[in-house]
């Protein structure tokens, strides 16, 4: 028992600094190929707001906490479900990131416990799953593509008589501000499902059980170790997704790029902060870019990259589920 929730430990720590690495890019990526930002200082404020965020909030860890599957009470089984289900979604962004294709970190966490819980035979209430998660999560970025079209096209109607000069100055100054709260937003939104998680398997471990109703808290260390994860993947990132999300699929010039930024760092908050529901930072970025382009000065969106963000999107919860059914049928036959 010892060693199986010592591996959940480290599966999760692993998968907040993969989160961490993965989305820091895209975080940071609009501000800095407007030049609202040095890649250094973006990489910087964005690991400093990601710790924050990662230390504020608990609504969102108790929707996934409750939401995802009705974990077993046998302190073994609910150990082994948490751990190939982590596998799975630390390796699903692991290999999305080497291909350089956004992935949301939300979809693999949900998509790869709920293959392992089935693969054990744990119970889904598809009805609260589709209703609190999976909706949620596939309907904003729509959404706020909708909105930031909106915005783009109100604003554009308001700067049309100010020069392009000092109308990008203004615009870079404003985006990066939206990047610190893109930040926090992000700190907020995805430390607190590893947070869940984290505390399930701390239950588990110490034989209590946990069901739908009861006082669900996260404790202070584990906040701060999500949150240290998270912040020291952020620091390292790379570029690859950030370039696919913020330069190839659509061009954005520092006007459009605060407006996408600060639509989704609004969006990411609300969602957080007031009806506890978890959304996207990977495609609510993309879904705000994107609108930016259907207003304004005539916008370009490249098909031959956002077809296959779209087909990933399509795949974010499947695949994953496909993965950790095959971890935890790994774990069976071991007699795990």
């Amino acid at each position: 028992m010892e060693i199986l929730f010592a591996l959940v430990v480290v599966v999760t720590v692993a998968f907040a600094f993969v989160n961490g690495f993965h989305d820091a890019g895209v975080t940071v990526g609009n501000a800095v190929v407007s030049r609202a930002l040095t890649p250094r200082i973006a990489m910087t404020l964005a690991a400093v707001f990601n710790f924050v965020g990662a230390l504020l909030g608990l609504g969102i860890a108790v929707t996934v906490a409750e939401n995802i599957i009705e974990f077993p009470h046998q302190p073994g089984d609910l150990l082994s479900i948490l751990l190939a289900g982590m596998a799975a979604a630390t390796l699903w962004g692991i290999v999305t990131y080497v291909v350089a294709i956004p992935v949301s970190s939300t979809y693999s966490l949900v998509g790869g416990v709920l293959g392992s819980g089935l693969a054990y035979g744990a119970h889904a209430d598809l009805a609260s799953l589709m209703l609190r998660l999976v909706v949620p999560l596939l309907t904003v970025p729509i959404i706020v593509m909708g909105i930031s079209a909106l915005c783009t096209a109100v604003l554009s109607r308001l700067a049309a008589g100010s020069a392009p000069k000092p109308l990008f100055r203004r615009s870079r100054a404003a985006g990066a501000v939206f990047t610190g709260l893109l930040s926090l937003g992000h700190g907020i939104q995805d430390a607190q499902k590893s947070c869940a998680i984290l505390m399930l398997a701390i239950v588990a471990y110490q034989g209590a059980r946990f069901a739908d109703g009861d006082p669900f808290e996260v404790t202070w260390e584990v906040r701060i170790l999500v949150a240290t994860a998270l912040a020291v993947g952020t620091l390292v990132s790379g570029w690859r997704v950030a370039r696919t999300v913020s330069r190839r699929i659509a061009l954005l010039d520092p006007f459009k790029s605060a407006i996408a930024d600060g639509v989704s760092s609004v969006a990411l908050l609300v969602s957080a902060l007031t009806v506890s529901v978890p959304v996207s930072l990977v495609y609510t970025v993309v879904g705000s870019n994107l609108g930016t382009q259907f207003a304004g000065r005539p916008g370009v969106i490249r098909g031959r990259f956002l077809t296959p963000v779209l087909a990933i999107w399509v795949l974010g919860i499947p695949a994953p589920a496909v993965l950790g059914a095959l971890f935890a049928g790994g774990l069976m036959l071991l007699g795990v």
